[in-house]
């Protein structure tokens, strides 16, 4: 009698190891978005990518797992990645303006906008540490009217910024992370 395992047995038992394999990835790519968006690091916040991400890596696993036909994964896919295009093209914001903080400190400012419909404007306060680069919100996102432009935003020092209006106020940041130190900053307190 003979003792090998059949092709189709060691097959489904590849097919699980790497349908396991898929889902550790699934869960890699989750707490990168957790971790990205908490700690406000940039490369990491990207939750519609890597959302997107874990997405597809869950629907090849469940297909090698359950032996579904090689149509039915590649369709969720296509469609999982379109879904994330759009999402990516309507939510996205590019950068309007940077406004780069006194010398030697690193910091800047980011004027962000959105003009999708109306002037969506968000402004940030960025730390570049190359990969473990950080941004902080300075202010929540907010519409302008068509005559108002783009806010204002002047460096006093290194730990304080002057958000020049809607309304004015001056901001105070940790002056080596650029972190804001103020309660309900972004709400204009």
């Amino acid at each position: 009698m003979n003792d090998d395992p059949k092709p189709e047995a060691v097959a489904s038992r590849a097919h699980a190891r790497v349908a396991v394999g898929l889902l550790v990835l699934a869960v890699v790519a989750v707490a990168a978005a957790l971790v990205g968006g908490l700690g406000h690091y940039v490369l990491l916040d990207r939750p519609v990518l890597l959302g997107t991400l874990a997405a597809s890596l869950v629907v090849v696993s469940g297909a090698l797992a359950f032996g579904g036909g090689p149509r039915a994964p590649v369709v969720a896919l296509v469609m999982i990645w379109a879904m994330a295009g759009l999402i990516a093209l309507v939510t996205g914001m590019r950068v309007h303006a940077r406004i780069p903080g006194p010398d030697g400190s690193g910091l800047e400012v980011r004027v962000l906008s959105d003009d999708w419909i109306a002037p969506d404007w968000r402004l940030v306060v960025r730390r570049d540490d190359g990969l473990l680069t950080r941004e902080w919100p300075l202010t929540e996102r907010f519409t302008a009217g068509p005559d108002d432009g783009p806010p204002r935003v002047t460096w006093l020092d290194p730990a304080h910024v002057r958000l020049d209006d809607r309304p004015a106020r001056t901001v105070t940041l940790d002056p080596h992370s650029g972190r804001p130190l103020e309660q309900g900053h972004l709400n204009g307190g």
